[in-house]
């Protein structure tokens, strides 16, 4: 059996080697946005001065000031929660696993290299990056061909795996729904644009909610998302009131006047 290792580039993209608007303005590098997949959801950029970036897919309408949630699975029905078919032999890298009819995001089945960098779950303790994958038409059980970046080290009869998709590719803006920030899009997108969102380094990231003038007063150094992926300081709500942190503020204020938030992002790097 053949692998089916993806056709875009997924190697981290380091300073100067930035990528190029392929639309025609090669200045925009980061800034660009089209709906032309050009890398891998989830590839690594990063700058000169240690902004790190990662290439993802708005799924709704996406400000370069609040932060963008993974709506892969909001609906848990559209999980790859199933069985692979066939036994993996250790040393096996390409195998079969099965889709139901109800899975893949909006329970509209999978598409090729759909699933590629996300993180395969299989018999309970091996974990993967899964490099490619063939298609499943919605509405069908069908099983699909899965390749995954290193050979599995133990021999797993039928059984049970599990893949969430690839967190990158299904970028919305906060609602005040249950799901984890990934980044902070470097410009804003629409459905099906594909965009760099930034998840370290300077960043200016909008005020919001109960806290518009951050800063404004002791221990509000950390700053938190709230639903609509503006920020809190932390005076206002704790990592223990289970937001997710977003930073901290770099720049200093007078006692009561709040100040610019300009966030030391530190989601991932």
């Amino acid at each position: 059996m053949i692998g089916r290792t993806n056709k875009l580039p997924y190697n981290p993209i380091i300073w100067p080697a930035v990528p190029n608007d392929e639309t025609g303005d090669n200045q925009l590098g980061y800034y660009n946005v089209e709906t032309t997949q050009r890398y891998v959801w989830g590839t690594r950029g990063m700058t000169w001065d240690g902004k790190v970036f990662r290439y993802g897919r708005a799924k709704g309408t996406v400000r370069n000031d609040r932060g963008v949630v993974n709506s892969a699975t909001i609906d848990i029905s559209d999980l790859l929660n199933t069985n692979h078919p066939d036994t993996i032999t250790a040393g096996d890298r390409v195998f079969q696993m099965t889709v139901t009819d109800t899975e893949g995001f909006d329970d509209a089945g999978v598409a090729e290299d759909e699933l590629v960098g996300a993180t395969l779950v299989i018999g309970g303790n091996q974990s993967r990056t899964i490099m490619g994958n063939t298609a499943c038409a919605d509405g069908t059980t069908a099983n699909i061909t899965v390749e995954v970046d290193y050979p599995f080290d133990a021999t797993m009869t039928t059984g049970w795996c599990e893949c969430p998709l690839n967190p990158y590719g299904y970028l919305i803006p906060g609602a005040n729904t249950i799901g984890s920030f990934m980044g902070v899009p470097n410009v804003g997108a629409t459905t099906g644009q594909h965009v760099w969102i930034q998840t370290w380094g300077l960043k200016y990231v909008g005020p919001g909610g109960a806290d518009t003038t951050i800063g404004d007063a002791l221990a509000n150094r950390e700053v938190y998302f709230v639903g609509d992926g503006s920020i809190n300081g932390g005076n206002i709500i704790t990592l223990e009131d289970g937001y997710q942190r977003a930073g901290f503020i770099v720049d200093g204020t007078e006692s009561g006047t709040g100040c610019m938030p300009m966030v030391m992002l530190q989601i991932s790097i």
